[in-house]
């Protein structure tokens, strides 16, 4: 095995927004009328699509662009203070310089994606981002992960899916992609591949590389 690409999950594994943006949903779905939801509730339901299928889950009807909006006004606030994980941009730079393709898939919309992606000045280093609103299966289903290594000019057996949850697992069986779990954010998911802090990445690809 060659590795050329490396494709991340964004939300609790580049950054760490898994407080700000379940907090902006939770915000948006009450001030559009909804129940009272906890950010846990809002993380357990990340799974089942972008951001409108997910404020239409808790508020039952179809969703606006101004409820959109709304959203994305309570997002820019909640991810201001922001941050990529420590070691993440060292990590970030090594692949860049080693020559590796970088992507981004994630479930978010690429509104959402871009607005946090902005905020942590992480946007240069993928010139591949794949978005829930613009595959038409979610994770764990591979479509996103499967673009994204066509994209990078990468076949799927030499690139490895980088991600904090088991549906980022699940989709990198699915595309035939190594999977490896990002547990510098506190993860409870096991995994085969475990990288405890994100240089641990680059000792991943070295060692896949010999």
């Amino acid at each position: 095995m060659t590795v050329r690409a490396v494709v991340f999950d964004l939300d609790g594994t580049l950054v760490d927004t898994m407080a700000a943006a379940p907090q902006a949903y939770a915000a948006t779905v009450r001030s559009l009328g909804g129940p009272r939801v906890s950010p846990g509730q809002i993380v357990e339901t990340w799974h089942i699509g972008p951001t409108p299928t997910v404020l239409r889950h808790f508020l039952g009807r179809d969703i606006t662009d101004d409820d959109l909006s709304c959203f994305y006004d309570h997002l820019t606030s909640s991810v201001t203070g922001v941050r990529p994980f420590p070691g993440v941009v060292p990590m970030l730079d090594t692949l860049t310089r080693k020559g590796y393709g970088l992507s981004v898939v994630t479930a978010a919309t690429r509104r959402a994606a871009l607005c946090t992606l902005n905020a942590t000045r992480l946007e240069s280093y993928f010139p591949v981002l794949i978005c829930g609103d613009e595959v038409s299966r979610p994770k764990p289903h591979p479509e996103g992960l499967l673009r994204a290594c066509l994209l990078l000019g990468a076949d799927p057996t030499d690139a490895i899916y980088v991600g904090d949850s088991e549906v980022d697992l699940h989709c990198a069986v699915a595309a035939r992609v190594p999977g490896v779990l990002a547990g510098w954010g506190g993860s409870a998911v096991r995994a085969r591949t475990v990288a405890r802090h994100p240089h641990d990445v680059v000792h991943v690809v070295n060692a896949a590389g010999r």
